[in-house]
């Protein structure tokens, strides 16, 4: 299927590549209108900004050795209603121009005003003056909130009456000088017309549209169904009459639903402290959130003023305000954190104590049903077109057993004889507990695949495991992985080339696995290995031997190429930096053909004990064992590529975060033979994680060494 990429999805690019610092001046603290929603509670009509006042932040700003200046500078305008004040903003915009190339700045060269209005009054003579004048650096956007029915319900004048049409005069205008954007807020009341509203606005043209439901604590029962049935809808009809790639939306976003990786606890979901406000009267904030008229509990968080400039132990604090110290763990180990966004103004203003270091959690549901349609929304553009969702991975998978005789896909061998097989309703009801808890489905496929299971499911995207002999060109998916193993190696020619191939080989045919893998390798560039039925009699010197001839074969391969072929076993570890293991209980579980969950497909093969039912949910005991922070050989050891059955640790040490002996000792001979591949390929690459000696073969030595008390051991 051709794929042509998506709009309706993506965030348009941002002036200045985000790295722009923001300087914002509240002109006027009156508005023209009275929305319903503004975060603005207490509007005055006579606190303007003065010139003198601006003029002194601006020489402030471009004087003081204490203020670093990055590359490009946004002045931005806002209220109240900020073009009440034009010919003040027009003043300040001449000063700033002025000011900036008396003293060399390179902000005279790089930077832009960007106003967002209510449009009342744009037609007006002195701010046609204003464009006409900064033409080419000025960015000005209209907030017009959808159909009229939606927009007037929100966005009134003083009197009550709707502002619609006033403003929906101005639009022919307003797009005539400027690229359309506009931002749309929805609350309680107007969540039912989102999908007419965004819909709307593309009709008039306005095909940048930036929107986001309220922060505050708004939000009635059954608020997150209405949103997440809007955005349904409204992504039916987007993939429907092909406008994935024609407008922009918000809403829609393709990281929105991944977890969090470490390297996110450093950041934060806005600017504040990066960018600075000044106010009429004088006084400098972090973000025009922090000043009084936003808040409703807590004074305004001022960081310094005209007369003193910056405190830059208040300002401090504004660089250490990380999701790490934000969130509580409940956010932070959610497993779609990402694009649950706060503003941090307001999460000062709702927390306990007025503090920066807790976070707002009003719209917790309200994001949930966000991430339900957004996966909804690219589950049936992949299905429709063929393009696939980037920038984002899934957190937790829901494993299917469709048939008791499913093809291995990890170190477990199955050898259950068995006629049993999965109902199709069962099938669906576990479908929707993967939708509701944010699971990604993947169908584990026996050699013979049943008709019932030969369907595609538009309304989620499913990973499905295949053995090899059950691959036919005509399968209705394409999203799979193709499992081969040492007896069906023969079959490779009837498949594609494949990204990734899933390869199961037999301890007793380790003597054959170079030659196997450099077999496999004409039709991948990269293998997953799995060594299957090991103990602790068996003898892993020849796996070594084969290991070594692999990496050779690699780096031939890549000399000759500049094709580095990947083996899970060996390439892995130079290129990550911590555990990543067996995900059974953590970050997967297993629905069986019985109708109940297990911790995984060995689990339930093997007759261990189910772990809840459709009906009740998932309930793991000891849950935390299953973590990589609660495996304490692993705590101690490097070998990061390790895959750490949990199967495996429970039979044979009676526990799931206890590895055996050889299976440590499997993972250090692998590590070991990483690193002669990687001295192998030292220059050609730059590797995440340089390799070095053990001087052990079980990390369990480790802990002997220094052990006062050895007892027995």
């Amino acid at each position: 299927m051709e794929e042509t990429g998506y709009t309706v999805g993506r965030m348009r690019p941002e002036w200045g590549k985000g790295g722009a610092q923001s300087l914002t001046f509240v002109v006027t603290e009156d508005c023209n209108l009275r929305c319903k929603y503004c975060y603005v509670t207490h509007k005055s009509k006579g606190k303007v900004l003065n010139l003198e006042t601006a003029k002194k932040f601006i020489d402030y700003l471009l004087t003081s050795p204490d203020i670093h200046q990055s590359d490009s500078a946004v002045l931005d305008f806002i209220g109240g209603e900020p073009l009440l004040e034009a010919k003040l903003i027009e003043d300040i915009c001449d000063y700033f121009k002025i000011r900036a190339y008396e003293e060399g700045s390179r902000w005279y060269w790089k930077y832009r005003i960007n106003i967002s209005t209510n449009g009342v009054n744009y037609d007006s003579d002195e701010v046609q003056h204003l464009i006409q004048k900064n033409s080419g650096k000025i960015s000005i956007g209209i907030t017009i909130d959808g159909t009229k029915e939606k927009h007037d319900l929100q966005r009134v004048f003083p009197d009550g009456s709707g502002s619609y049409d006033t403003i929906h005069k101005n639009l022919k205008l307003w797009m005539s000088q400027f690229d359309a954007s506009t931002k749309v807020t929805f609350a309680s009341e107007d969540l039912k017309y989102l999908k007419e509203s965004i819909l709307h606005l593309w009709d008039e043209g306005i095909y940048n549209v930036s929107a986001n439901v309220v922060y505050e604590n708004v939000w009635r029962e059954g608020d997150d169904k209405i949103f997440e049935e809007q955005l349904k809808e409204l992504a039916d009809y987007i993939v429907e009459h092909d406008l994935y790639n024609k407008e922009y939306c918000t809403l829609f976003l393709d990281h929105i639903g991944a977890p969090y990786e470490k390297e996110d606890f450093n950041n934060t979901s806005c600017g504040a402290g990066k960018m600075l406000a000044i106010s009429p009267d004088g006084n400098i904030y972090p973000c025009m959130r922090y000043y009084d008229y936003s808040l409703n509990h807590q004074p305004g968080y001022i960081i310094g003023n005209l007369e003193d400039g910056i405190d830059f132990d208040k300002a401090r604090v504004f660089l250490l305000a990380m999701y790490k110290y934000q969130c509580d763990d409940e956010c932070l180990s959610c497993p779609i954190a990402k694009g649950c966004e706060f503003c941090q103004g307001f999460s000062y203003d709702e927390s306990d104590s007025g503090t920066n270091f807790q976070k707002a959690k009003y719209i917790c549901k309200m994001h949930k049903a966000r991430v339900r349609a957004n996966n909804y929304y690219f589950a049936k553009l992949y299905h429709k077109t063929g393009i696939k969702r980037q920038n984002f991975h899934w957190k937790k998978e829901l494993l299917f057993v469709l048939d008791d005789q499913y093809a291995s896909f990890c170190s477990y061998h199955n050898e259950k004889i068995s006629d049993q097989r999965m109902d199709i309703e069962l099938v669906k009801e576990g479908l929707k507990f993967a939708e509701e808890n944010f699971m990604k489905p993947v169908f584990l496929h026996s050699e013979q695949i049943a008709d019932e299971y030969l369907t595609d499911y538009e309304e989620v995207e499913v990973l499905h495991r295949i053995p090899i002999q059950a691959y036919r060109e005509d399968l209705p998916f394409y999203d799979y992985q193709i499992i081969v193993d040492d007896t069906s190696i023969d079959l490779l020619d009837k498949i594609p080339f494949q990204s990734n191939i899933i390869f199961n080989l037999s301890y007793e045919n380790i003597s054959k696995l170079s030659d196997m893998m450099e077999v496999v390798w004409r039709k991948t560039d990269r293998i997953n290995l799995n060594l299957s039925n090991l103990s602790k009699t068996s003898d892993l010197s020849e796996y070594q031997r084969q290991l070594e001839k692999c990496a050779y074969k690699i780096n031939e391969i890549e000399k000759h190429t500049g094709m580095l072929k990947e083996l899970n076993v060996l390439t892995d570890i130079m290129f990550i930096k911590e555990h990543e293991g067996c995900p059974a209980g953590e970050d997967s579980v297993t629905l069986a053909s019985d109708g109940h969950f297990y911790v995984c497909p060995a689990f339930y093969s093997n007759h261990l004990p189910s772990i809840g039912d459709l009906k009740t949910g998932i309930k793991i005991p000891n849950e935390e064992l299953y973590r990589k922070d609660h495996m304490p050989l692993c705590e101690k050891c490097t070998s990061y590529q390790c895959e750490n059955c949990k199967f495996i640790n429970k039979r044979c040490t009676n526990e799931v975060n206890v590895s055996p002996a050889f299976q440590c000792k499997k993972a250090q001979i692998e590590e070991k033979t990483a690193m002669k591949l990687q001295k192998l390929l030292e220059g050609r690459y730059e590797f995440t994680n340089i390799i070095s000696a053990k001087e052990f073969e079980d990390p369990i030595d480790m802990v002997l060494d220094g052990k006062m008390m050895r007892g027995y051991f």
